[in-house]
């Protein structure tokens, strides 16, 4: 068996902490787009990841355990989603639609105020999809 090695990657602490007097605050990145997946051996529930992409490249997905990964680019993170069985909801169709058994216009991406809240609605029962419509 090959396995083979991601290069994850921490962001630089320059980048995400600008100094305010004695304070240190986290700086946040701004992102270039944003894309949502669903894991396929989760179905019919719906167990989503955010992956992220900021301006510099560099990606980080959020799982809905509330873990967080990063890599130094798109093409890493989206193999990463593809090997834990995760596929991208935007390119979903009808054929997929017909396999989840569920009407794709019912499934609604995870929203939060925070971070917290968006991580309590990314793992999503089909008992409670079907009762939000």
């Amino acid at each position: 068996m090959k396995l083979i090695k991601f290069k994850t990657t921490v962001r630089k602490v320059e980048d995400t902490i600008k100094r305010n007097g004695n304070k240190m605050q986290f700086q946040e990145k701004p992102i270039l787009k944003e894309s949502w997946w669903l894991m396929w051996s989760s179905f019919p529930n719906l167990n989503w990841a955010r992956l992220i992409t900021y301006d510099d490249l560099s990606t980080e997905i959020l799982d809905c355990d509330g873990s967080k990964y990063t890599f130094s680019n798109e093409e890493e993170a989206r193999y990463s989603l593809m090997e834990d069985e995760y596929t991208q909801f935007e390119l979903l169709d009808q054929e997929d639609e017909e396999e989840l058994g569920i009407l794709l216009c019912l499934i609604q991406i995870p929203k939060g105020k925070n971070e917290k809240q968006l991580i309590e609605k990314m793992y999503v029962k089909q008992s409670e999809i079907r009762n939000e419509h």
